[in-house]
């Protein structure tokens, strides 16, 4: 019988990317109910500081931290930085950078004479974020005497739903054979009524979930159930919740919430790995991974092609050789290929094996 494999390649080259979050959570609220939580903003005219005024350019802020409190985590915040160029020449803001993708920070005016305000904005999404959150924004100007200038953003994020785990496990699979797992969640309404559950990702198809019984006074549950169809190799999904209820204030709110599913599936063939890791390369350097894909059985079996699919990048290549093994008999994967010169960024695709 003829089977398809797929391994997933992966490489990460250095960079200076930054960031937030690996994953983004989608929301259901409606199209009126996007958008921001009210938060009391600062005032955005600053006095004039009472000090000489700098030789040269020079950038000072009202205040160098805002803490937006207790915030929760299906809206943006948004809050503002007034600051003065107190100096004697123009002021020239080159950059600004946040420490994580999540917040963006954007200046009214760029260019400020001497004596001239203006406002940095700045806008925190907290979608995917829990407890304590610190976020730092520095920005890059000409002032003569504060170059890099930084200023922070604090809040506590409080889940509309509190999920345990929010990554679930699965573990090794075996195919043919059903997978269940369950996790527990917490919803801040106390009246929040499950409508809808679906799998969503790579392998979303092969995911169901389903609300189970649970005593008053504990956490809800969901077992999650993934299908005896389930292809070889890496699994990744997702399963997307979503519900309704009232806020503790009193406003009715949709919301949904995802919970990550990953593990991976296995037949009579088996591998080494599920994921070709080729490490941190450099741009115009070689590489070379090596993965054993062998039969638990000590059963004969062929390779017949080893290919990569969709690569991000030129050269990635697969070769399959038959070795020595003492499960009885296997083959190494080899991928294997030179990055092009000055690339820079991520490496991908998907190793298929056909036996």
């Amino acid at each position: 019988m003829q089977r398809i494999l797929k391994i997933i390649v992966i490489a990460a080259l250095f960079s200076s990317i930054i960031s937030c979050s690996l994953y983004e959570e989608p929301s259901a609220e409606p199209a009126s109910k996007q958008g921001e939580q009210q938060v009391e903003m600062p005032k955005s005219q600053m006095e004039t500081p009472s000090r000489t005024p700098s030789v040269g350019p020079d950038i000072t802020f009202d205040f160098d931290e805002y803490d937006f409190g207790e915030i929760w985590d299906n809206k943006s915040v948004d809050c503002i930085f007034p600051f003065i160029n107190h100096g004697t020449e123009t002021l020239v803001i080159k950059d600004m950078k946040a420490g994580c993708g999540c917040t963006k920070p954007v200046a009214d005016k760029k260019i400020l004479q001497p004596g001239e305000q203006s406002i940095i904005r700045v806008r925190f999404d907290p979608k995917g974020k829990s407890k304590k959150q610190d976020k730092k924004v520095t920005i890059f100007s000409n002032a003569s005497l504060e170059p890099e200038k930084t200023f922070w953003i604090r809040s506590n994020v409080l889940p509309i739903v509190d999920v345990n785990p929010k990554f679930v496990q699965l573990g090794e699979m075996t195919m043919g054979q059903e997978t269940t797992s369950t996790f527990s969640f917490t919803p801040a309404p106390a009246d929040f009524v499950i409508t809808d559950i679906k799998g969503t990702g790579k392998h979303g198809e092969f995911v169901t979930g389903q609300e189970i019984d649970t005593p008053v006074g504990l956490p809800k549950q969901i077992q999650i159930k993934i299908s005896p169809d389930m292809p070889w190799g890496a699994f990744h999904s997702q399963l997307a919740v979503t519900g309704k209820g009232t806020m503790p204030d009193g406003t009715p709110i949709e919301h949904t919430f995802t919970v990550f599913a990953n593990g991976k599936t296995f037949g009579k063939l088996k591998a080494s790995d599920f994921i070709a890791r080729l490490g941190s390369l450099v741009s115009g350097g070689a590489y070379h991974k090596q993965i054993r894909i062998y039969r638990t059985d000590g059963e004969m079996f062929a390779i017949t092609n080893a290919t990569i699919l969709s690569p991000n990048v030129d050269g990635l290549n697969a070769t399959a050789v038959q070795v020595p093994s003492t499960e009885g008999m296997a083959y190494e994967v080899v991928v294997s290929g030179t990055l092009p010169a000055n690339y820079v960024g991520q490496v991908s695709g998907e190793l298929l094996v056909q036996t």
